[in-house]
């Protein structure tokens, strides 16, 4: 098991039916500024020419690669879900669950959501946005290395 940024949010677990929307619209919004200032500083005229570029030319080798946004949520027991995109050459999976309720319970006993996504890159600054988008249905909790660092509580800062 490797060290992960977590964060969670005191939510029923039906709520996942409205956050994981919510999540995602705010994912895709945060990468896609991302990408668009990316695309603006490399010279490309729009988002869809710097997609679509020919990969394999010299010019293009040093150029970090974007998905459009979320690229898939996948599932195999609707338990647990991973969020995949790729920002600044990151590909990242972000893994939430909400049926493991006893976990963190010394912050929180009760349910909750619990996002997960591996320390390393921007795993901070993607875990922020994920905050600022889950924070409406409770208080949320946030750890940047859950083996080391206690959780704090957030209350509705994005800190």
């Amino acid at each position: 098991m490797g060290v992960s940024t977590v964060a969670f949010v005191t939510a029923k677990p039906e709520k996942i039916l409205d956050l994981m929307p919510k999540l995602i619209k705010d994912l895709n919004k945060w990468q896609r500024q991302e990408l668009d200032e990316y695309w603006d500083k490399k010279g490309f005229h729009n988002r869809l020419i710097f997609l679509m570029r020919d990969k394999l030319l010299n010019i293009n080798k040093d150029l970090k690669d974007f998905s459009n946004g979320v690229s898939s949520v996948t599932t195999s027991d609707f338990g647990g879900f991973y969020v995949n995109f790729t920002v600044y050459g990151e590909t990242r999976s972000l893994f939430i669950t909400h049926t493991c309720s006893n976990d963190y319970s010394e912050y929180h006993n009760g349910d909750k959501i619990i996002f997960s996504l591996g320390q390393w890159g921007l795993s901070v600054e993607i875990m922020k946005v994920i905050i600022e988008s889950v924070k409406e249905f409770g208080d949320v909790y946030f750890a940047e290395n859950d083996c080391s660092d206690e959780f704090k509580l957030i209350n509705n800062e994005t800190n």
